[in-house]
Order: C-alpha cells, then sequence, then structure tokens
C-alpha cells in the first residue's frame, strides 16, 4: 500500500503538467502566437491526406476495373465453353455416323446376298403412344411396306407407310410389332411382340416350356415372317418364365439398338438367291 504513493504522486504531478501545458497553448491560440506553427503543421499534413484520397479513389477505380476485367474474362470463358461444347457434340455426332456406316460395310460385307438402301432417320415423336421413325428414303428407292429395318446389325422395325420421298418405321418396342423368332444356337421358335411400356423392351411368346434357354442368349429373326430374312439379331434374353398351365415359355427381350441414337439406318429392299 506504500510503495503505491510515489507512483500515485507521480501520476498527479503529470496531470497537472499536462493541464498547465494545454492551458499555456490555450493562452498563446487566443493571442495568435501559435499561427506559425498551425500553417507549418497544416502544410505537412495536408499533402499526406490528398495522397491519401487520391490513393483511395485509385483502389476504389481498380476495384471497379478489375470487376469489370473479371466480368469480361468469365464472359469470354463462358463463350469458349459453349463453343468448346458445340464442337464436341459435333464431334461425336459425327463419330457416331462414321461407327454406323463402319457397322453397314460390315453387314454388307457378311450379308451379300440382301439388297439394302441406306436411310437418314429425318423424324420422331417421342411422346406418341406409337414408336416410330421417320426416314428420308421411300418408294423412289424401292422400299415397300413390310421391308426390314436395322441398324447393322440389329432389328430396328417395319416400314409400314411409304411415300416417294420418305417412310414410317414402326419400332420393334411398338405393342403392334410382332415378327416371327428362335433363340440363337437352339431349335425353340416363337413370336416376338413389342411391349415398349414395361422399360423399351419387346416379349418373346409362345416358346415350348422345355426349351432350355441360357441366361443373355440372343433373339433372332426365324425367317417365318413375310419379307423379314431369318438370323437377324433382335435382342437379348434378360428374364425367363415359365407358365406350366400354358405349357409355354415367356421371355423378356431387351433389343440391342439404342432408339434415341439412330442417325441413319438400313432398309432391306430384297434377298438374291445364292448362284
Amino acid at each position: 500500500m506504500l510503495r503505491s504513493l510515489p507512483f500515485r504522486r507521480s501520476t498527479l504531478v503529470l496531470l497537472a503538467g499536462l493541464a498547465v501545458m494545454a492551458l499555456f497553448l490555450m493562452l498563446l491560440d487566443s493571442r495568435d502566437r501559435l499561427d506559425a506553427p498551425k500553417s507549418l503543421l497544416v502544410a505537412v499534413v495536408s499533402p499526406l491526406g490528398e495522397s491519401l484520397t487520391d490513393l483511395g479513389e485509385r483502389v476504389s477505380n481498380i476495384g471497379e476495373g478489375g470487376d469489370g476485367n473479371l466480368r469480361q474474362q468469365l464472359d469470354d470463358v463462358s463463350e469458349e465453353r459453349d463453343r468448346l461444347l458445340a464442337e464436341n457434340a459435333q464431334l461425336r455426332e459425327s463419330g457416331r455416323e462414321v461407327e454406323q456406316l463402319r457397322d453397314l460395310l460390315e453387314f454388307r460385307q457378311a450379308n451379300p446376298q440382301l439388297t439394302l438402301v441406306t436411310a437418314d432417320v429425318v423424324g420422331r415423336d417421342p411422346g406418341s403412344r406409337e414408336q416410330f421413325l421417320i426416314i428420308n428414303q421411300g418408294s423412289d428407292a424401292g422400299i415397300e411396306v413390310g421391308m426390314p429395318v436395322l441398324s447393322p446389325h440389329y432389328l430396328v422395325g417395319q416400314v409400314t407407310e411409304v411415300e416417294p420421298g420418305r417412310s414410317r418405321v414402326r419400332l420393334i418396342i411398338d405393342s403392334s410389332f410382332q415378327t416371327g423368332a428362335r433363340i440363337q444356337g437352339i431349335e425353340a421358335e416363337g413370336i416376338v411382340y413389342g411391349r415398349w411400356q414395361f422399360g423399351e423392351r419387346a416379349v418373346m411368346r409362345h416358346v415350348p416350356v422345355d426349351a432350355e434357354i441360357g441366361a443373355d442368349s440372343l433373339a433372332v429373326t426365324s425367317g417365318k415372317t413375310e419379307r423379314v430374312p431369318a438370323g437377324l439379331v433382335i435382342g437379348k434374353v434378360m428374364e425367363i418364365h415359365r407358365d406350366e398351365v400354358q405349357n409355354e415359355t415367356q421371355l423378356d427381350i431387351l433389343p440391342l439398338v439404342d432408339f434415341t441414337e439412330l442417325s441413319s439406318v438400313t432398309v432391306i429392299t430384297g434377298e438374291t438367291s445364292a448362284p
């Protein structure tokens, strides 16, 4: 307690000194004795203030300009991204067309007895109750109703309507489609019906109940439907349902064609006899 007394005294002396000095400066200022020091202080501080103000404005301008530049850069990047996406889509489309044309060439070489007409897909209606395509070849190219349509090497559907320069193709998943079929590698035959309401699949019915069918077997055309040659691949067996009461087996068939990606197809317009 005694040790704190000198500290308090020194503090009181300091405060008293500052008060006296403040009174002295006020007295001098009232008699205009501080004008010269004040002018000198203003001369020193004023440029510093102006410099700080100018620096603040520059920083603000840089920020505003930076935002503008950033926005422009983002716009440029977005434009470049959109351009690259468009080019990528075009390249993928070109690659798909090249792949389909290569498959067509292989199919022609493997089936020289078939007369084929290539056509582009020019229309479809995904919202329709019917599953179909419109192609840009018709009677002028020798196409007739009932001719099978392929996306090598798989069956797509059959022609149902023909005009001089276009045709309508019913897809194999359409509920009104049917064709004779068999399971590749065995003698089991039946009829494939379209059933697009169940995951864009088809169903093969009237197959003998005792037919030995393995998983992932292929269903192919049997050649017993008019104008549809034998051996065209329809799809892969996904599920097997045996009905002892009806004495038949029913097979769920998954078509091996992505109908939404088709850009071109092949129509079998005829078949030559073997020499």
